[in-house]
């Protein structure tokens, strides 16, 4: 068994490494290479991958060490200086996608209004990954644009908790919705307390004996050891392991021994992404492009659209102007990578069907592949519709 397993990620990060190779010689971002890789080593492709649960282990894995970088990296500091875009921006991006995309579905397909909100949970979280990854390569994350995404894509980051916690709730799971939503918010209140308790006596206690060793080999275990911990701790509370991984990185985050967290996992963090996204276009069956291809062209118009007038809503609330306005709105048109973690928990309580689940990983990995193209070229949207604007009124 263990053979099996070393054999199976060898096979993946290989084939990662010779796709990869191949899309940067075809001037292709490596992120589609990830997700080319998941589909050619699917078990819906070959035969070699015939455990799908053994593919949702890597998935949960990647998702688990993707949440602590993103919760290492969190600045209350960088935070303060953007607060009015998080919380007004954010949080308006969010409900303007689940009320939209609830509504159409709701109106135009007919589903029940459980179903159609859950479709808006799905819609409202975009790419942190690939959004931000673009903007730093293409320098673009202190212009006014890109600090407007930014602050949304880490109120999506913290939003994944409360939709996932409610997910079951929508589902109607246990007899009164009133009290489980009670309980899940007592859990999160303790575990906040818990939180806090760490943070402040017990980690930086821990952390700072394990640095007298003088090992950054030692720190580096000490800090597996304390995001497995707190991982394993919210999933026994009947949380989830991500989110145990994200304040984990988040407690880590405000010790004194942030910096050195960072340069010892910062290496790693691409590996972590690469294996999640490999192992979301593993879960892809590739034969729904065949027998759902109108489906698939249809909600992939539909989500970036609506995701697009959502952010591009959320600006002017803000009111600054149109240029960044449909900058920002565009950039965020795309299904994020915690949009899969819940759309499994929606598979699993009926909430999406199974073909349905396969057509969103379609539209989903097909969003993401045209994401960086889409995000370089954001600001030149708005002078080309005002340029058509102005060529109409002649």
């Amino acid at each position: 068994m263990q053979h099996h397993i070393l054999i199976n990620i060898c096979a993946i990060f290989g084939v990662a490494t010779a796709v990869v190779i191949i899309c940067k010689f075809l001037k292709i971002r490596y992120i589609i290479g990830y997700l080319i890789t998941g589909v050619l080593l699917s078990p819906n492709t070959t035969e070699y991958f015939a455990d799908m649960n053994e593919v949702e282990v890597y998935a949960e894995i990647g998702i688990i060490l993707l949440l602590f970088t993103v919760g290492l990296e969190f600045s209350f500091t960088n935070l303060k200086k953007i607060k009015n875009y998080v919380l007004i921006g954010g949080t308006s991006q969010v409900l303007f996608t689940i009320l939209i995309t609830g509504g159409l579905i709701s109106v135009l397909m007919g589903r029940p209004f459980q179903e159609s909100l859950f479709w808006g949970f799905l819609y409202a979280l975009s790419s942190t990954a690939i959004v931000v990854k673009t903007l730093q390569d293409d320098n673009k994350i202190a212009t006014p644009h890109g600090k407007f995404i930014l602050a949304i894509l880490l109120f999506q980051d913290i939003m994944i908790v409360p939709l996932m916690l409610f997910t079951p709730i929508l589902a109607g799971q246990g007899d009164d919705p009133l009290f489980a939503l009670g309980v899940l918010l007592g859990k999160l209140v303790l575990m906040g307390g818990i939180a806090f308790l760490l943070a402040k006596y017990v980690i930086p206690f821990f952390l700072k004996t394990v640095m007298k060793v003088q090992s950054q080999e030692v720190f580096l275990i000490a800090t597996v050891f304390l995001v497995t911990g707190i991982a394993l701790l919210t999933e026994k509370m009947g949380l989830s392991l991500a989110l145990g991984a994200f304040i984990a990185g988040l407690i880590i985050a405000e010790t004194e021994y942030n910096h050195m967290a960072i340069s010892c996992f910062l290496p790693f963090r691409y590996v972590f992404m690469s294996f999640f996204f490999i192992s979301m276009g593993m879960l892809l069956n590739y034969e729904i492009f065949i027998t759902d291809f109108g489906w698939i062209v249809f909600w992939f118009a539909f989500a970036l659209l609506v995701k697009a007038i959502a952010g591009i809503l959320a600006v002017k609330v803000m009111k600054l102007e149109w240029k960044t306005a449909i900058a920002v709105g565009f950039s965020i048109a795309q299904i994020g990578e915690f949009s899969f973690v819940l759309a499994q928990s929606g598979l699993k309580y009926d909430l999406i069907s199974a073909n349905n689940y396969q057509i969103f990983l379609a539209v989903s990995i097909l969003l993401m592949s045209v994401t960086p193209f889409i995000v370089s070229n954001s600001e030149k949207i708005h002078p080309i519709l005002n340029k058509k604007r102005t060529n109409e009124q002649k």
